[in-house]
């Protein structure tokens, strides 16, 4: 596949942020035709005929498939969603994460002030439907652990449309700041080697998978009791996205090894950065898996990222859209935020410029629309994750008329 490519650089556009307090037009790109390779598959209209000897009524049999289903955007979800920030600490690294969680809420009170998610400059970006809230206010029953993990020089949440639309679907998401890879360090100058961030990213998901599962863990006390621990998944966008591939596949490294972790039931890179792995690293991958990608992505670009892993991974469930027109940025609220935090007076200027920097490669056409990414984002992870926990069926080109503005794999 041929890619378009547009500059960007890793989610810098976060700048200044630190820590998050309590209280966060549909537009078609051009049309490409859903491809199909020896990988991928579509529903063709299928006729038979037989014909008698030549001396007889020749009669023809046709048959047609079942026509293909409109693909349902699945919306915001019917839970409230809640959002809380707590801290988890991996013993054997000495290293405090700050984690932040969304969860089903088990009340819907109009009253309650929107959640926000800010920046330590005192910008702020308030969500349009999560809630602060506690475990206590969680709605009852277990829900799938989702760990997401941000990409380089980003935050926990910084892709908050995507992990409140899981939550409002039944999800429990949470995701960790990577300390020495955030906006911060990335601003100050002060972030670790790249090595070192290769290593402690996986660890850092491990740690938070083994303290939302661990009973007897008092920094996730009440968490647990709504965590299905038998239902794990990572996404996560750039680094974030080979974060995920590391964590399923395991990864040796100059200063150490992660081994895969077994508990991974499915991932979702996000336009993922899969330069540490070889053909090797990515045969080990055999967990269902969804591979989202934008063809304009400069930073990340599909070939040889997204090329690369869909030809040597052996997931036998395996899906992979590319986003016809999306940059690096587009599966980020980079868009969202500058809407916001630059209407205000008394906005910083500095998280501004950054803000409407990244934006210039990400929020106006040709690229994408936010809104469009969102909506297909955001279907196809919720169907997905649906599928694998046997909740609902994926969306497939065998049963659905997929939209023009992807580029269509799976197996």
């Amino acid at each position: 596949m041929s890619s378009m490519r547009r500059r960007f650089s890793f989610l810098i556009v976060l700048a200044l942020a630190a820590v998050s307090c309590g209280g966060s037009g549909e537009q078609t790109a051009a049309l490409v035709t859903t491809t199909t390779t020896v990988a991928s598959t579509t529903s063709t209209l299928a006729s038979a005929s037989t014909t008698s000897s030549p001396a007889a009524v020749t009669t023809t049999t046709t048959t047609t498939a079942a026509p293909l289903e409109p693909v349902e955007y699945v919306g915001s979800g019917d839970y409230q969603v809640g959002v809380a920030t707590i801290i988890v600490t991996d013993e054997t690294r000495a290293r405090p994460l700050t984690v932040e969680i969304w969860f089903p809420v088990g009340r819907a009170d109009d009253e309650v002030a929107p959640h926000r998610y800010s920046f330590i400059t005192g910008d702020y970006y308030e969500s349009p439907r999560a809630v602060s809230a506690a475990a206590a206010d969680a709605a009852p029953g277990r829900f799938p652990l989702v760990v997401y993990s941000h990409g380089s020089g980003g935050l926990r949440f910084n892709h908050s449309d995507f992990t409140e639309t899981l939550a409002g679907h039944g999800y429990v998401v949470v995701a960790p700041d990577h300390t020495g890879n955030t906006a911060v360090e990335q601003v100050l100058g002060t972030q670790d080697e790249l090595e070192t961030i290769a290593l402690n990213r996986p660890l850092d998901v491990i740690a938070v998978i083994d303290a939302m599962t661990a009973a007897d863990d008092p920094e996730t006390k009440g968490w647990v009791d709504i965590v299905d621990p038998e239902s794990v998944a990572v996404a996560g966008h750039s680094f974030g996205g080979y974060t995920a591939l590391a964590v399923a596949a395991g990864i040796e490294l100059e200063g150490g090894t992660v081994a895969a972790d077994e508990r991974v039931d499915a991932i979702i890179p996000l336009a993922p950065a899969s330069r540490f792995f070889s053909d090797e690293d990515f045969a080990r991958i055999d967990q269902p898996m969804l591979i989202l990608v934008g063809t304009a992505d400069q930073s990340t670009p599909i070939d040889p990222n997204v090329t690369a892993l869909w030809g040597a991974s052996v997931s036998t469930t395996a899906y992979r859209a590319e986003f016809v027109d999306a940059a690096h940025a587009s599966f980020s609220d980079v868009c969202d935020y500058l809407d916001e935090v630059a209407e205000r007076p008394d906005a910083n200027e500095l998280v501004v410029e950054f803000l409407r920097a990244w934006a210039d490669t990400t929020c106006s056409p040709p690229t994408m629309s936010p809104e469009r990414v969102k909506e297909l984002t955001n279907t196809l992870a919720v169907r997905f994750l649906d599928s694998v926990f046997g909740r609902d069926e994926m969306i497939s080109s065998q049963t659905h008329a997929l939209p023009e503005d992807l580029i269509w794999f799976e197996r």
